[in-house]
């Protein structure tokens, strides 16, 4: 079909060739066709083809500019004339292997990406010197935050020496800095042994050839006579300053993008890059280049642009050109909103199955686009129950699905035999259908002793050693002896088979192509193609060094499993069956389909709710402003976390716009747009604000549409429409089991043998009639058990105390909260350079108070210490006093030994000295435990206990000396709380302290109190 380019595209083919120009082009309005055309004009004006160079962003997008060109130039295409496509990062990485002799980097350097880097950054972790602010309780938190600052200081042209100048700071986010940027300078060194680069190092020696040999960059540019620059929004500053080098002083560069398809922000993409084109990129007079606009939308119905230019309205402050159609379709906008996340998967489903059934739409003629991988499992069991094909597209999604999820837990089991979810994943699956009470008699093997943390057998162990001292049954017995069978011939052929080779492998041993072949049709396709995807991945996936490492490949599908993944920056590659495919926006930029489903559409999800980690004075991995190169156009911080905070959530409001606007701007024919009130048991879920833009647009069809939140769902697991298929019941056996009760004769008539079905009913019978009878179960001790953490609530508040350990209540989530867990962590960490990985949890630590808000940083305090150079006798060290009115839990933060025999107990406080005098039975009850002889094993011949309290600018102490008199008084109070704490009253006690309890919601004495002492 010949196409009719528009007056805004004829003027945009027609633009001068030797100047530069910015192309405005909005979602769907032939932005591809319009950059051939141009080329092809300039082609047939005199540019040859091969000094014609188009840069893009993703493979993809490359490929399918040069298919166009071909088309569009055929008889040149034939001669072997091609104009040069290719990405940004894949022209640098031309450059550097054709002149980076200059900078250092040999013609065979090979380039890697995110994954293998984060392997680098791994192993550069684990065999590093000792950190003193990395908590290392969970490495791959760390591998993270120093993967991020990596690409930070990449994007804008920076090495790690910049963060290392200087003696080690003190200040502690400073200090994790700096040791994350160690342990960046020691990949970057790796990285030059191995003669290696990622991406961020393509642009970054590129900008480094090009600044130091001009003459390089003249050579480069006087190949070619126009150069096209597609989706330039979505480029970093780093990458703009190489282009500067290259194509400055009015080379005909023409940038093409759309601001408001800026999604990628959070890695390094700039607005300012597309905002500023004209200034950075002006003609040979100086004069800024010229910015044509292309407006028209080819794809989209009427109907989902006014969506899609509602959502542009908030985001745009200043006056724009809105989308408007080229089309006359209509095209539908449906919005629904359902009670529970359960209700929407399955409205959705039915919708899709609808339109495949009654208005026959092809299953590749629809899309289910996800905010988030998260939210891909439910919809996906949705499809299943409704026999709907479907393709897991999203990278960090196809992990979920079950057979790949199966296929991953072999992996995982052959690579580690200690992974019990893995080895458990496999026998309560499919393949051996174990249940947990065949795995029962196992336990006492592998169930941790009282005294040791540690697991005495790994369960594979276990398996591997049953002998007929352990009693199970012999079907069960039978299963696991044929898994020790089909685990030992693998383990075998892993060690001389290539990854992809051992996962096709594991399928045959574990017969598992055999029961995708016996499902039904839809089932078994949709198996097969998230099978392949995972086969392929493996296949593409190879080492650094060496063979292929099965830990480090899994290690790479752990980054995977992370929505912020940086695999979902390319587009999706669908296949040609005939599925639903399910991808996050992200992966769906640059696609399009008739029908477009996005579910989850509620607030704090689509748009997604501002998270933090950007603002260097308080995130580590965050890149300080005066190293970027974008600055100036950055929020301008000032160190005050509230007022930073609200800047950059507003930065991040708009990111999420945008995404909103990407996802609607696939859809061709009709949008669903769908949320539900109920995500958790938690809280309802507020309309998002793109919903409510999709309500006020005009022709809006509400479908479900639930108004209230009513009350939370009892579950939030999807309800099979019509049981699971089974071979004897047709209605499913769930629908048998309900039929069996309430007509007991009901399966006797199904029999073909009644006589043999009585028979083996007898004998049932017997066997259960045999079974002894369940032993008494004792009589709950009187004696009441609580936490340290509890007793001070009790002291202070009874009621608190009742509404938090006796019938607790909802408790909100508290950032102030979660720094002083987090000051208790780093200064543990200081302490013994990590905690067990088992107890790193954020309910570890006793009485836990809020670190002010504009405080000085507590651990900075406590660096100035009298302790931060003293090594204490005993770290977290857990009590369990038993008293006569009741047990007393809890855990101590440390104990220093002054002299033999002479302890200081000191508990770490984040906040500032309080009045209240409650406090202290905390002290008490540590003070008791030790002379009881439950710390260490010796008893101090003194003792002192000391709160110490660090959110001030100096310590402050409040200690006191531990004598007879004042240990029987500390004994005779808790013994008297241990009797409060049983009941049956709980009275409320209002003060100060309601301004931070988590439940002055609930407490009228509470909100009283504070209405009638407003804070000044």
């Amino acid at each position: 079909m010949k196409i009719v380019p528009s007056p805004e595209q004829l003027a945009i083919i027609g633009y001068d060739t030797d100047k530069p120009l910015r192309v405005d082009a909005g979602a769907g309005t032939g932005k591809t066709t319009t950059i051939v055309l141009r080329l092809q004009a300039a082609v047939e004006s005199g540019v040859p083809p091969e000094r014609a160079l188009g840069l893009t962003f993703t493979n993809k997008a490359a490929e399918e500019l040069s298919d166009r060109l071909r088309e569009a130039l055929p008889e040149l295409s034939q001669e072997g004339r091609e104009v040069e496509v290719t990405t940004y990062h894949g022209f640098a990485y031309g450059l550097l292997r054709e002149f980076g002799a200059f900078v250092g980097v040999e013609r065979d350097v090979r380039l890697i990406g995110p994954g293998y880097v984060r392997e680098l950054i791994h192993e550069e972790l684990s065999t590093g010197p000792g950190y003193q602010f990395l908590d290392l309780t969970f490495p791959p938190g760390r591998v993270n935050e120093t993967s991020m600052i990596m690409r930070h200081l990449a994007d804008n042209l920076q090495s790690a020496a910049p963060l290392l100048r200087g003696p080690k700071p003190v200040d502690a986010v400073a200090g994790k800095r700096y040791e994350l940027a160690e342990i960046a300078s020691r990949v970057e060194t790796t990285k030059r042994r191995l003669g290696l680069v990622d991406y961020g190092d393509l642009v970054r020696l590129v900008h480094d050839l090009l600044a130091g040999n001009p003459f390089v960059a003249e050579r480069v540019a006087s190949r070619y006579r126009m150069v096209l620059l597609d989706e330039y929004q979505d480029t970093d500053p780093g990458q703009r300053e190489m282009l500067r080098l290259l194509f400055s002083s009015g080379f005909p560069l023409t940038a093409v993008g759309d601001p408001d398809q800026t999604i990628y922000e959070w890695r390094g993409a700039s607005l300012a890059n597309f905002r500023d084109f004209p200034t950075h990129f002006p003609d040979a007079a100086g004069t800024p280049a010229q910015s044509l606009p292309l407006s028209a939308n080819r794809r989209s119905a009427p109907i989902i642009l006014k969506l899609a230019n509602k959502v542009r309205d908030l985001l745009h402050a200043e006056e724009y050109k809105p989308l408007r159609p080229a089309g006359i379709q209509p095209g539908a906008l449906i919005v629904s909103r359902y009670h529970s996340a359960a209700d929407e998967a399955v409205g959705v489903a039915q919708e899709v199955r609808r339109l495949h059934d009654e208005d026959e739409v092809d299953w590749t003629d629809m899309a289910i686009l996800f905010r988030k991988n998260a939210q891909i499992p439910l919809i996906r069991d949705a499809l299943e129950a409704y026999d709907i094909p479907y393709e897991v597209a999203a990278l960090g999604g196809l992990l979920s699905v079950p057979v790949v999820a199966d296929l991953k837990a072999w992996l995982e089991v052959i690579a580690d035999s200690s992974h019990a979810p893995a080895l458990l994943r496999i026998l309560l699956g499919g393949s051996f259908r174990l249940g947990l009470g065949d795995l029962k008699p196992l336990a006492d093997l592998v169930r941790p002793s009282r005294d040791d943390a540690d697991p005495r057998v790994p369960l594979l162990e276990a398996i591997d050693q049953l002998d007929e001292k352990v009693e199970v049954g012999n079907q069960t017995r039978a299963r696991l002896a044929r898994f020790t069978r089909i685990y030992r011939k693998l383990l075998v052929a892993a060690q001389g088979l290539s990854l992809v080779e051992l996962a096709r492998r594991i399928l045959d041993e574990t017969e598992a192509w055999a029961e995708i072949d016996a499902l039904a049709p839809n089932p078994s396709l949709t198996s097969r193609l998230n099978l392949y995807r995972f086969l392929d991945l493996a296949e593409e996936w190879s080492p650094l060094q060496g063979r292929p490492s099965l830990k480090a490949f899994l290690g790479y599908l752990n980054t995977l499993d992370e929505d912020s993944t940086s695999q979902e920056l390319d587009t999706a590659r669908l296949g040609d069956e005939n599925v639903v495919p399910l991808l996050t926006i992200h992966r769906s930029k640059g696609l399009e389909w008739d029908n477009v489903f996005i579910p989850a559409v509620v607030k704090d999800t689509l748009p997604s709710g501002y998270r933090g980690g950007d603002n260097p004075y308080f995130a580590a991995a965050a890149l300080p402003h005066e190293l970027r190169l974008d600055r100036d156009v950055l929020p301008q911080l000032t160190g005050d976390e509230r007022a930073d905070r609200a800047a950059l959530r507003e930065r991040h409001y708009d990111q999420e716009l945008r995404t909103a606007y990407v996802g609607i701007t696939r859809a061709k024919n009709r949008l669903y747009i769908s949320g539900a009130h109920w995500y958790t048991d938690k809280r309802p879920k507020l309309m998002s604000p793109v919903m409510e833009a999709a309500l006020e647009v005009d022709g809006v069809e509400r479908a479900t549409f639930i108004e209230e939140p009513g009350d939370a769902p009892g579950m939030l697991r999807l309800q099979s429409p019509a049981g699971s298929p089974d071979p004897v019941f047709e209605a499913g056996w769930q629908e048998a089991m309900r039929t069996a009760i309430a007509d007991t004769e009901a399966m006797r008539n199904l029999a073909q043998d009644p006589v043999a079905y009585d028979e083996a009913m007898d004998q049932t019978r017997l066997m259960l009639e045999s079974l002894p009878q369940p032993a008494a179960v004792p009589a709950a001790l009187d004696q009441p058990v609580t936490s340290v953490t509890g007793l001070v609530s009790l002291a202070g508040c009874p009621q608190r105390f009742y509404w938090a350990e006796v019938d607790p209540l909802p408790r909100r989530s508290s950032r102030a909260m979660r720094r002083g867990v987090e000051v208790h962590r780093m200064i543990e960490l200081h302490a013994l350079g990590q905690i067990p990985l088992w107890e790193a949890s954020d309910d570890i630590y006793d009485a836990v108070e809020p670190a002010p808000r504009g405080a000085a940083r507590p651990f900075d305090t406590f660096m100035n210490s009298r302790w931060a150079n003293r090594r204490a006798a005993f770290v977290e060290v857990p009590i369990d006093l038993q008293l006569q009115n009741g047990r007393i839990r809890g855990r101590i933060d440390a104990v220093y030994e002054d002299r033999p025999g002479a302890w200081e107990i000191v508990d770490w406080k984040s906040g500032i000295p309080s009045s209240d005098a409650t406090r202290i039975i905390q002290l008490q009850a540590y003070a008791v435990a030790a002379m009881d002889g439950l710390i260490g094993d010796s008893i101090p011949s003194s003792l002192k206990v000391t709160f110490c309290y660090l959110g001030g600018a100096t310590v402050e102490e409040v200690g006191y000396e531990v004598t007879s008199e004042w240990l029987d008084d500390a004994r005779e109070q808790l013994e008297v709380a241990l009797l409060a704490s049983a009941g049956p009253d709980f009275p409320q006690v209002a003060g100060t302290r309601c301004r931070s309890c988590d439940f002055t919601r609930f407490c009228e004495s509470g909100k009283a109190w504070i209405a009638a002492n407003p804070t000044s």
